[in-house]
C-alpha cells in the first residue's frame, strides 16, 4: 500500500436503465441504483492480526482493512460486470433471496487453476420512488475454491431476479 493514492471513483453509485417485462409484450424502464459497500476492497481482520492504523476502515462496530486484491480487482472488473448483469446468468445462493453472481477469472499462466470474482448483491424494489431499485454490491472478492453450495447453485436470468424483487 505504501504511498499509492487509492481512488475510489469506480465505486461511486450510479444508476443504469433495464427494461423489465412485466406482463407478455409489455415492458417498463426501471432505474436501478448501484450502491457498492466497502467490503468490496476491504477483507475482516484475522484474529489476533495487527495492522497499521491507517488501513483500518470502520464498518460500523466491524474494523475492517484495506485489501490490495479487492481493490485491484473491483476496478478492473466490478463496474463492468454489474453493467453487463442484464446479460449474464446468476448462480443463486439463497432460492428466497437471490444473493450472487460468480465470475471466472482468466487464468494468470498456463496450467494455473482458475480463480472466482464472486459478486454478492442485493436488489430491491425502491419504497419511494416507482419504477425503481436499488442494487447494493454487499462485498466482492476472490474464491479460490469454489464451495459445493456454488458449484450447485441453481441459475437465475436478472429479468427474473428483477421480476420477483419488482413485486
Amino acid at each position: 500500500m505504501g504511498t499509492e493514492v487509492w481512488r475510489f471513483d469506480h465505486l461511486e453509485p450510479f444508476a443504469m436503465r433495464v427494461p423489465l417485462e412485466v406482463s407478455p409484450g409489455n415492458s417498463v424502464a426501471i432505474d436501478i441504483v448501484v450502491l457498492f459497500s466497502n467490503h468490496c476492497f476491504t477483507r475482516g481482520l484475522g484474529p489476533g492480526e495487527v495492522v497499521d492504523t491507517a488501513h483500518v476502515i470502520m464498518d460500523g462496530s466491524e474494523k475492517r482493512v484495506l485489501d490490495e486484491v479487492r481493490y485491484a480487482l473491483s476496478r478492473q472488473y466490478l463496474p463492468g460486470l454489474i453493467l453487463d448483469l442484464p446479460n449474464r446468468h446468476i448462480l443463486v445462493a439463497d432460492r428466497a433471496r437471490p444473493s450472487f453472481v460468480t465470475f471466472e477469472l482468466p487464468r494468470s499462466a498456463a496450467g494455473a487453476p482458475a480463480a472466482w470474482y464472486a459478486v454478492f448483491f442485493e436488489l430491491k424494489k425502491d419504497s419511494v420512488r416507482r419504477k425503481r431499485m436499488l442494487l447494493r454490491v454487499q462485498s466482492a472478492y476472490v474464491l479460490e475454491t469454489p464451495s459445493k453450495r456454488l458449484l450447485t447453485a441453481d441459475k437465475m436470468r436478472f429479468q427474473v431476479i428483477m421480476k420477483r424483487a419488482y413485486g
